[in-house]
């Protein structure tokens, strides 16, 4: 399935649009008096309203859309085939970007281009198979599986897992987003970079499609660098009578008796998990789910994105609900 084509109806192009009754020193003057934002020599775009104005999924969307204007500004700028890599192709694609959307653009270049380095892109010099990459436009940008190949070798864990996690996830990610761990390795493989390369193989095999959110994900990435024992993952439980058919837990350590749930607050928060129910009927339902669990095991966990950016905290939590930790305490920062 093809990626949609790149959105330039807020970009203003001034070698494209340049007549003899408009030159480009009229963008560069609108820009100096603050009537377009410059984004790149000779690509403007129309100011745009705060961001502090929109919240939640308003808010991720649009500043991905500002950085996809920004790498795009990027192509329309550079000679010969431009192909986006990295966290770039993160974004292009869709996949979770952990931490929001990041400040450089990223482009793959073969090792003997030539391309020389522009202050505000990074450049990856490696081999590539043309399978790898894909049109994007009038651009290219990584594949799916190649994306998730870089992203394995050149960001943290939890970052590259979290969206390793998503491609897994028939349920989260759209055709065109998929891709299977074998895909990922042989593009892996394809690639002459051999930092990291242990790593990254070693996310990939971690990568498990699933786990249902980027929370998830993260936490998993945490429970293993402290030790834990593996969770089960979305366990499947008869519901109470009367109610929907099947309950399914987040984590699950059947031998601890022992479940764990991520940000449960969410289902107040988005409208998506309320199914038409207020704010009161979604706690009302998920006291009741939390009770029948509990007539089947021994004790239930909650945590949220606090604990995922104080990772000790989480450490401190599950030893608390009697997880053993095989790794003791360290100091670890937030993982992305």
């Amino acid at each position: 399935m093809n990626l949609p084509p790149p959105d330039l109806s807020r970009l203003i192009d001034a070698r494209r649009t340049t007549s003899e009754q408009v030159d480009s020193a009229v963008f560069r003057r609108a820009a100096a008096r603050g009537e377009l934002d410059r984004l790149r020599r000779s690509i403007y775009r129309e100011p745009l309203p705060s961001l502090s104005e929109l919240k939640g999924k308003e808010f991720h969307a649009e500043t991905r859309r500002r950085y996809l204007e920004q790498a795009i500004s990027v192509g329309l700028t550079h000679s010969g085939r431009v192909i986006f890599a990295g966290e770039t192709a993160l974004a292009i694609h869709g996949f979770p970007l952990l931490g929001g959307v990041p400040s450089r653009v990223e482009l793959l270049e073969p090792p003997a281009s030539g391309r020389r380095r522009v202050s505000d892109t990074t450049v990856h010099f490696d081999e590539f198979r043309e399978q790898d990459v894909q049109p994007w436009g009038e651009f290219f940008v990584t594949t799916p599986a190649r994306t998730l190949a870089d992203a394995a070798k050149w960001l943290p864990r939890a970052k590259a897992v979290s969206a390793l996690d998503f491609a897994l996830n028939a349920d989260r990610a759209e055709p065109r987003q998929r891709a299977v761990q074998a895909e990922v390795l042989d593009a892996l493989a394809a690639s002459a970079a051999v930092r990291n390369r242990v790593a990254a193989q070693a996310a990939v095999d971690f990568a498990n499609g699933a786990s249902g959110s980027v929370g998830e994900s993260v936490s998993r990435v945490l429970m293993d660098a402290f030790g834990f024992p593996v969770p089960q993952l979305q366990v499947r439980h008869a519901a109470r009578p009367g109610g929907r058919r099947w309950y399914f837990t987040d984590f699950e350590w059947p031998e601890f008796g022992l479940i764990g749930e991520f940000d449960g607050l969410v289902k107040l928060r988005q409208a998506e998990f309320r199914n038409g129910r207020d704010a009161v009927q979604v706690v009302i339902d998920e006291k009741l789910r939390e009770d029948f669990l509990r007539s089947g095991i021994r004790d239930f966990v909650r945590w949220d994105w606090s604990y995922l950016r104080e990772p000790l905290r989480l450490r401190t939590l599950l030893v608390a609900h009697g997880l053993p930790a095989s790794r003791g305490p360290r100091h670890l920062g937030r993982p992305w």
